[in-house]
């Protein structure tokens, strides 16, 4: 028996045939969900891009998802014959929860289906055996780490700005860590992925490296490092450190800001000539400014990278500004800006600073101070 109070329907659910109706309905939402994680690895495996991905689902319109679901929920069925598509679709859009958008399944199976959202970074350029499962990983630090941090902060002598690295006056090149605590497990002694990050023993280590290979090839490299908790915005923290430092050091005209990826090491590891690399990954953020030239960047660095260690680097990604992602990733204070992804959660200081070494090499032979580079090392 169906009772109606303004506007809302109750069910009466002692009743044989609705009872029915709300299993079919349920298997029925099971299967959708199975058929959308066949499809997600699918894809994945046949490393579709992000783009051709959003234009084939960006055609499923609400119409076609409510006629396909009403085949196997004689419920749904009735009440399309009763009413009209859009008194259907709002209220749907009332029931499942606002900022879902019914024209674009995603914006739902993303929330319910383990890392759905990573089809939303668009594959620019990749290796042959890079696909959508190895898509670089961002991981906040655990809890606790905060209050590290937050500690670590109140030691003036901690907090440090710049980091002079070598004797060249004029510094073409700064090198930054927006999520500094990022690390890598051996160097902690830890197994656990999520706790791969530390207040002194981190990825700010890889970065000093990389400057001082930069200044013994003749390019002027600086290093900042501020203290922040990963609450008050680390983007906005670091664009700010970075924008002092600029203000400082006039001829700085790269910008790299050095991360670690979260992804295993099966995934970030390259092993060439018996010498084992931690993959390199560029990150460009769409909505930058500088988009364009960023992006052109990436592209030169990771085709000439591989021409030195053949499979160092792993990809270029692309960002936009959605579900969490900054997007611009402070692109927009260089057309030389970098966001570089030097290796896992499971690589090693030493693997690392092989990579950046090459990576150094290569940027400086961009910039016109430095003998070419000769394949392999």
């Amino acid at each position: 028996m169906k009772k109606r109070y303004h506007s809302f329907i109750t069910v009466n659910m002692s009743q044989p045939r609705t009872r029915q109706t709300f299993v079919l309905l349920c298997f029925a939402v099971a299967f959708t969900f199975a058929l959308a994680g066949a499809l997600a690895m699918g894809q994945a495996k046949s490393r579709l891009a992000s783009a051709e991905f959003s234009r084939i689902t960006s055609h499923i319109s609400s119409k076609t998802l409510l006629m396909a679901m009403s085949e196997n929920i004689p419920y749904l069925q009735e009440k399309m014959q009763e009413a009209g598509m859009e008194e259907i679709a709002s209220r749907m859009a009332l029931e499942l929860a606002t900022s879902i958008d019914l024209r674009d399944p995603r914006t739902y199976l993303g929330k319910e289906l383990p890392m759905y959202d990573l089809f939303d970074s668009e594959i620019d350029v990749a290796s042959s055996d890079f696909d959508y499962t190895s898509i670089p990983i961002e991981s906040p630090p655990p809890p606790e780490l905060e209050q590290e941090i937050i500690k670590a902060m109140e030691d003036p002598d901690e907090d440090v700005n710049e980091r002079p690295t070598g004797s060249i006056k004029n510094k073409q090149v700064l090198i930054y860590n927006t999520h500094f605590w990022e690390s890598y497990l051996p160097e902690l002694g830890k197994k656990d992925p999520r706790l791969a990050s530390d207040v002194r023993k981190n990825i700010t280590t890889i970065s000093k490296h990389m400057a001082n290979q930069l200044e013994k090839m003749g390019v002027g490299a600086v290093t900042v490092k501020r203290k922040y908790t990963w609450n008050s915005g680390s983007y906005v923290q670091s664009r700010k450190m970075v924008k002092a430092a600029m203000a400082q050091h006039e001829d700085v005209t790269y910008l790299i800001d050095l991360h670690r990826d979260a992804q295993r090491r099966p995934k970030t590891t390259k092993v060439v000539n018996g010498k084992t690399y931690a993959r390199l990954a560029f990150v460009v953020g769409r909505e930058s400014k500088h988009y364009e030239e960023n992006l052109r960047l990436a592209r030169e660095l990771y085709k000439r990278l591989n021409e030195v260690v053949p499979g160092i680097c792993s990809t270029v990604i692309i960002k936009k500004r959605e579900k969490g992602n900054n997007g611009e990733y402070n692109q927009s204070l260089s057309p030389n800006s970098l966001l570089v992804e030097v290796g896992g959660v499971d690589n090693t200081f030493e693997e690392a600073n092989r990579s950046v070494e090459v990576l150094a090499r290569v940027i400086a032979e961009r910039i016109g101070k430095a003998k070419p580079v000769s394949n392999g090392r």
